[in-house]
């Protein structure tokens, strides 16, 4: 008779064994994007639940966002140099949780698979490892595409990716001296630049618009919680020469930002396999065109150009896949299984079924 069993690690437990490492997320990122490019990485179909929500809606196709209440599965395989790493992981959100007395915009699990059975080897909580995954994979754009002047960057949004963001784009630019943030809620604006301006030595400027934060930064960041194209709010003119815009949620930028970059890039060529998202929506409606966005693990391998002038305005669109929970995630099962913690629970005792 066979047995199972899993290891669960509460957020406190993963992140005690390490999900809120930026420089180990950042390391975690580079290498799945190097692996994903390389060939050697598998990401399924997103598998997404809408509610609340005129069904019809969802049987004529629509891009964005439909219903603000929605749940993600996601699932991916690497092959890390002939470590087989296999994960799923779910995410339900609702950006109005917060008002409403729920707390966070969203919850969710990761659970690491055997790569032989599929049985689970661990479930631990997904939150502190996803927002920060999402957040280090901006600042991995950050890392190769910035201009060589570079000193400033702005975010549009204080929540927890754009709190992972910072400290992200910290971890890859030392020369980051100045932050301009701009949140509608002005008093966590000012607890975000309270806490990171003591943690990252660095200056933040609490602004009174996304374009006062936008207008004189380098390193361009959003990471809010719009629904769709026709809530776009930032215009090509607030960009400065050289920056960086990094396309983190989705439907911030208006179209002529795109149609007027110099130069646009993806964290893998997976993404355009959601058509109901940038960048890929941009090509089917003939904003742009497939060849012109360039698949940053080339540039990280020297196999393509990144930023070819300082002066050049380039878009970096970081689209979150289940290839870095898996990756992260990984990490932390080990650490934790290394120090011989998290809390045991079975599966099954016996077979039920002959």
């Amino acid at each position: 008779m066979s047995s199972a069993s899993f290891i669960y690690l509460s957020q406190e437990e993963a992140i005690k064994h390490g999900a809120d490492d930026v420089a180990a997320t950042v390391a975690d990122v580079e290498r799945t994007v190097v692996l994903t490019y390389q060939g050697k990485a598998i990401e399924a179909p997103t598998a997404t639940l809408f509610w609340d929500v005129d069904p019809a809606v969802l049987k004529g196709g629509f891009v964005g966002y439909p219903s603000k209440k929605r749940a993600n599965i996601h699932a991916g395989y690497i092959d890390d140099d002939g470590v087989k790493k296999v994960a799923i992981k779910n995410i339900p959100s609702n950006p109005d949780n917060l008002k409403n007395g729920h707390g966070p915009r969203a919850s969710g699990l990761v659970t690491i698979l055997h790569p032989e059975s599929g049985y689970p080897l661990a479930v631990m909580d997904a939150m502190v490892i996803s927002c920060m995954r999402t957040g280090c994979l901006g600042a991995l754009g950050v890392k190769y595409l910035r201009s060589a002047q570079a000193a400033t960057a702005g975010f549009i949004g204080v929540g927890p990716v754009n709190q992972a963001a910072i400290m992200g784009i910290a971890e890859v630019m030392p020369e980051l001296e100045r932050a301009y943030v701009f949140d509608y809620d002005t008093e966590r604006a000012q607890r975000f630049a309270d806490k990171f301006s003591r943690q990252l030595n660095i200056e933040i400027v609490v602004c009174a618009s996304a374009k006062e934060a936008i207008v004189d930064a380098d390193v361009v960041v959003p990471a809010t919680s719009v629904q769709n194209k026709d809530a776009a709010y930032i215009e090509y003119s607030w960009l400065k020469k050289g920056a960086l815009f990094v396309d983190l949620s989705l439907w911030d930028a208006k179209y002529e930002v795109f149609e007027k970059a110099d130069a646009m890039f993806t964290n893998s060529d997976l993404v355009m396999e959601r058509t109901t998202m940038t960048p890929a929506c941009l090509v089917a409606e003939q904003v742009t065109t497939e060849d012109k966005l360039v698949d940053i693990g080339g540039v990280i391998l020297g196999q393509s150009r990144g930023r070819a002038a300082d002066d050049d305005i380039i878009i970096y669109f970081a689209r979150g896949m289940a290839l870095y929970d898996v990756m992260s995630g990984y990490r932390v099962y080990e650490n934790a299984k290394q120090a011989g913690q998290g809390q045991t629970l079975s599966l099954w005792e016996g077979e039920y079924w002959l």
